[in-house]
């Protein structure tokens, strides 16, 4: 009999449920709540073939904090024989969100590879999927924006979308582990950080339960999105087939573009980008590329496709 908690079954569920007990798992190590709970989790339900790998965005900005938080995700490996890896961003300081985020999945990336790791795990939670589902309606995505992050996305594994981020810092608490706190967590000048420390708390704090029941409803109509929903044949190993595509009303095109899209982990779209795309795609050439959204688009007679950057 073991001593797992409740949210150590959990994982446990999820491991068995898409059949990844066995595969070898890289964990994106930040030092923070989220994931030193879900490094913490694995080390105890799976116990082998699991590395970690911190990312380091380099000078400026909260330097000192990234310079103590690699340390101490060096320190908790070291303490629990797990192999540690970091990267550190050598040039300039990285200014905006997308030029830290593309330099994190880059470097994860390499790491990944170098490994010969078959999963990244990811600790987004069910705040992030719910902070994302909103972005997404804000910005104009439409309800094929809600399917969002899944559970296990190509080689992304992501055991923690139905766990809330104080469940993570209660298991954390059981083992009187002290995660590391990020102080750009609490800048309010990213879109995502106001609507997590300014809205969805007054949200709550002006009707009790409104944020649970509100991702809830977006849970709701994300499973209505599902792929059922797709004629069989649309889709196939990292393409569209264009025959089956242009045989598609033009609702229907658009909710596979949106589902394509998600599922290359392509977030930053608009429905205005997905009528451009389907404008482009009206066209009866064999062979073309074009660009839409920052995305190469590489289509011929029986594919639709995108130039995916490693």
């Amino acid at each position: 009999m073991n001593d797992w908690l409740e949210l150590e079954h959990r994982l446990w569920k999820e491991l068995k449920e898409y059949d990844v007990l066995d595969k070898k798992i890289l964990v994106a190590f930040s030092g923070g709540v989220d994931s030193l709970a879900l490094l913490q989790a694995l080390l105890r339900v799976k116990k082998q073939n699991i590395e970690a790998c911190y990312v380091h965005h380099g000078v400026g900005g909260n330097e000192s904090y990234r310079n103590a938080a690699e340390k101490f995700c060096r320190d908790f490996c070291e303490a629990y024989k797990t192999p540690f890896h970091s990267r550190k961003h050598p040039g300039p300081a990285l200014r905006s969100e997308a030029e830290l985020r593309d330099f994190r999945h880059k470097a994860l990336r390499e790491v990944f590879e170098q490994t010969g790791s078959q999963l990244l795990a990811l600790a987004h939670h069910r705040d992030d999927l719910l902070e994302t589902r909103l972005l997404r309606l804000i910005r104009g995505t439409g309800p094929q924006g809600l399917a969002s992050m899944q559970v296990l996305q190509a080689e992304k594994f992501r055991p923690f979308l139905k766990i809330s981020k104080k469940d993570l810092a209660n298991y954390l608490e059981h083992f009187q582990l002290k995660a590391m706190e990020d102080p750009s967590n609490q800048d309010l000048e990213p879109f995502r950080n106001w609507i997590r420390n300014e809205w969805l708390m007054s949200l709550e704090k002006r009707q009790d339960g409104a944020v649970n029941a509100l991702a809830r409803s977006l849970e709701v109509l994300a499973d209505s999105q599902s792929e059922n929903e797709f004629p069989q044949g649309v889709f196939g190993e990292k393409f569209i087939s264009r025959p089956h595509f242009l045989s598609l009303s033009k609702t229907q095109q658009k909710r596979v573009l949106a589902r394509f899209m998600l599922d290359r982990g392509l977030q930053n779209f608009t429905q205005s980008h997905l009528e451009e795309i389907q404008k482009r795609l009206d066209n009866s050439q064999k062979g073309f590329i074009f660009k839409v959204a920052g995305i190469d688009w590489v289509i011929n007679a029986q594919q639709i496709q995108v130039q995916e950057n490693k």
